[in-house]
C-alpha cells in the first residue's frame, strides 16, 4: 500500500465577506488612493472656508445696512469675545452709502452719534442691540478707484 508523506491540498473559496467583513474592507482600502482622496478632502474643505469667509459678513453687522454688491471682504477679525474688526472694499460712492446706512441706523434701533472728530471725516459711530459701540469709517488709504471701509465694534 502506497502512504502519502504530504499534507492534503485545500481548496479555497472565494471569501463571501462574510467570515471576516474587516479583512476585506481593509483589502478593498489598500487598493484606492487614500493619499489623493486625502488631499482632494483638504483642498475642498480649504476652499470651502475661503469662499464662506468672502460670501459672509460677521453677524454683529446690523441687517440694516446694505453692503454693496462690488463689496470685497479683505479684513475679518474677532478677538476675544466682544471686539470685532471688518472691512470691505468697494467702489461705490461712500458719501451716498454712508448718509443711507445713517439714517437706516437711526431708523431701526441703532442711535448714531456724532462727535466733534466725526463731522470732519466720513465715519459713523452707532450703538443697538447686541453692540456696545461701533465704528464705521472710511480709511485713508484707498486702491485706485475702490475705497476701503472699516467696521470695528466692541459687543456686549
Amino acid at each position: 500500500m502506497t502512504t502519502m508523506t504530504c499534507a492534503f491540498a485545500t481548496r479555497s473559496r472565494p471569501s463571501t465577506g462574510l467570515s471576516d467583513p474587516f479583512g476585506t474592507v481593509m483589502a478593498w482600502l489598500r487598493r484606492l488612493p487614500i493619499r489623493d482622496m486625502l488631499l482632494a478632502a483638504s483642498v475642498v474643505l480649504t476652499a470651502s472656508a475661503v469662499v464662506y469667509a468672502e460670501e459672509h459678513l460677521q453677524d454683529w453687522i446690523p441687517d440694516v445696512l446694505t453692503i454693496p454688491d462690488d463689496a470685497e471682504i479683505v479684513t475679518d477679525r474677532a478677538i476675544g469675545s466682544t471686539a470685532r474688526m471688518f472691512a470691505i472694499t468697494t467702489g461705490a460712492d461712500v458719501d451716498v452709502l454712508f448718509m443711507d446706512w445713517e439714517e437706516s441706523l437711526n431708523s431701526n434701533g441703532f442711535p448714531v452719534s456724532q462727535g466733534a472728530d466725526d463731522l470732519l471725516d466720513r465715519s459713523i459711530e452707532f450703538s443697538g442691540p447686541g453692540i456696545a459701540n461701533a465704528k464705521i469709517i472710511v480709511a485713508p488709504t484707498t486702491d485706485g478707484d475702490r475705497n476701503t471701509i472699516e467696521f470695528d465694534a466692541t459687543l456686549n
